[in-house]
């Protein structure tokens, strides 16, 4: 996963005492199994929540979400460089509040009743996506649907429902999803990221 770089702005979250403390700080470097971090100045004054061992919760920001995960301390600050523990298993993507969308062409299988088809996307978003089809979909047509993505992603799975038909362009449609698990919907957001990023 490509959800972290060196350069990216991130904060830091520990107990203290009674209220909870964030520093802002930026990743310096991604090595293997740890994240190496700037911290800035004052960092001092919570030296002992930064030492070897102690509990902290990152949280990276990118411009379709957060990525956030607990992790430990592996090199205290005090020491050449300050680095946490990377496991990008326990890494969860929320998208923001405005809902990203990305202009892409990726296959889309629909099987409805005895009826296939396999279509083509040209924007997908984390509450819908639009395609093409020359069949004659209505409002409320519920199918069966996998959502092609490259290799490094896989094969989303979920109920499609017809939400809109272009008024215009009467071979347009879109679709909602229902009965997508979360590791789908986890990885719906990680292949946004990837796209968004790889198109700026």
């Amino acid at each position: 996963m490509d959800l972290l770089k060196a350069g990216q702005k991130l904060s830091i979250l520990f107990q203290k005492e009674d209220s909870l403390v964030e520093i802002a700080c930026v990743i310096s470097a991604l090595l293997e199994d740890r994240i190496v971090i700037d911290l800035p100045q004052y960092f001092m004054r919570y030296i002992e929540y930064l030492d070897v061992g102690c509990s902290l919760t990152i949280k990276a920001f990118s411009k379709i979400g957060t990525v956030d995960f607990n992790t430990i301390v592996i090199t205290s600050p005090l020491e050449d460089e300050f680095s946490v523990e990377l496991d990008y298993n326990a890494m969860k993507l929320t998208p923001n509040d405005e809902i990203p969308v990305v202009d892409a062409v990726e296959t889309l299988n629909i099987t409805m009743g005895e009826k296939f088809f396999k279509v083509s996307t040209f924007e997908i978003a984390t509450e819908y996506l639009k395609f093409y089809c020359d069949y004659e979909f209505k409002l409320d047509d519920t199918f069966d649907c996998e959502l092609i993505l490259p290799k490094k992603c896989g094969i989303i799975r979920f109920k499609g429902t017809v939400t809109y038909i272009d008024p215009v362009y009467d071979n347009e449609y879109q679709i909602s999803y229902s009965n997508m698990v979360d590791e789908d919907r986890q990885t719906l957001l990680y292949y946004m990221y990837l796209y968004s990023n790889s198109s700026d």
